[in-house]
């Protein structure tokens, strides 16, 4: 099932969390969702999960308007928050029981659901135990094991692996990569790496805009990128280089070293170098980082908006 937004805006009160955000992820896809805290990550995962209304643009499931559709769609939904599920009183079955009811899963399908998911997430030493009492790293999976009890084709997840051990990190990756191609995944986390090695895009939002839509792994085809050392000025460097394409800082900020995307080809860059007079030391051709592209995001909008 695809996922469609367009010209999303969501405000509280006086404060806009999502600005004219648009944006649509094939089915299938396995898309990251990246921004600082504030940026409005979360409140666009709620507005897909048909939890919160926009106040002005429109979603589409599969080509349902989510405003029209919103409770068949939910049964095609898996949407695991930042704050983990706390239930004081029923324990990780019966709590999974109860949200399979909740989900309209047959009743005869039920329990073989909730067995497979408590497998799966190994949760079979504290299935008995009351959810609340639970780990961090735990009630993380009992919300995920609650997010994929209804076998959804789009998958919504806000920092999915916070609180889980390292072969936890591990089986939940393998999980997504093993759903990807079958069931629509946009995951919103911190952890740059994580999106690398998973996603097929990185959606970067910066205080409720979408700044950036980048293809990642296989996909990437983009500009070239360059290391250049320099031994000159930075005051003279740095202009010509954001002519010559987009200029990446790099997060040592080693003196005379900079990187470049460009759709230059290296014999090109180096001729550009000598006749603007630089002294060149060394040049390399290098694949750039998701770290080194949204640095470069982050330097040309503070740029722009100087």
């Amino acid at each position: 099932m695809s996922l469609t937004l367009h010209q999303v805006t969501r405000r509280y009160g006086a404060v806009t969390a999502l600005r004219d955000v648009s944006c649509e992820i094939p089915a299938g896809q396995l898309v990251g969702l990246l921004g600082p805290n504030g940026a409005g990550k979360s409140t666009l995962l709620r507005i897909a999960a048909t939890l919160l209304p926009p106040s002005a643009g429109e979603v589409w499931v599969n080509g349902h308007d989510l405003r029209q559709a919103a409770p068949a769609i939910r049964r095609d939904l898996g949407y695991l928050p930042e704050a983990p599920p706390s239930d004081p009183v029923l324990s990780v079955a019966e709590y999974l029981r109860f949200r399979a009811t909740l989900k309209q899963i047959p009743r005869r399908e039920q329990a073989a659901r909730v067995e497979r998911q408590i497998d799966q997430w190994q949760l079979q030493v504290v299935r008995q135990q009351r959810v609340d009492r639970l780990s961090l790293g735990y009630r993380r999976r009992v919300g995920l094991a609650d997010a994929l009890l209804g076998n959804p084709r789009v998958l919504l997840l806000d920092e999915p692996t916070i609180g889980l051990d390292p072969l936890q990190v591990v089986e939940t990756r393998q999980l997504l990569r093993r759903l990807a191609g079958e069931v629509t995944v946009l995951v919103s986390t911190h952890l740059l790496a994580e999106v690398e090695l998973l996603c097929d895009r990185a959606l970067v939002l910066r205080r409720g805009e979408l700044v950036a839509d980048l293809a990642l792994g296989m996909t990437a085809a983009g500009p070239n990128a360059f290391d250049l050392e320099l031994d000159d000025p930075p005051e003279r460097v740095r202009p010509l280089l954001e002519q010559w394409g987009r200029l990446v800082i790099l997060p040592t900020r080693t003196p005379g070293r900079w990187r470049i995307e460009t759709a230059w080809s290296a014999p090109e860059l180096v001729r550009a170098c000598v006749s603007a007079g630089f002294q060149l030391c060394a040049l390399r051709a290098c694949q750039p980082t998701l770290e080194d592209r949204l640095l470069a995001i982050e330097w040309n909008t503070l740029r722009e908006a100087a």
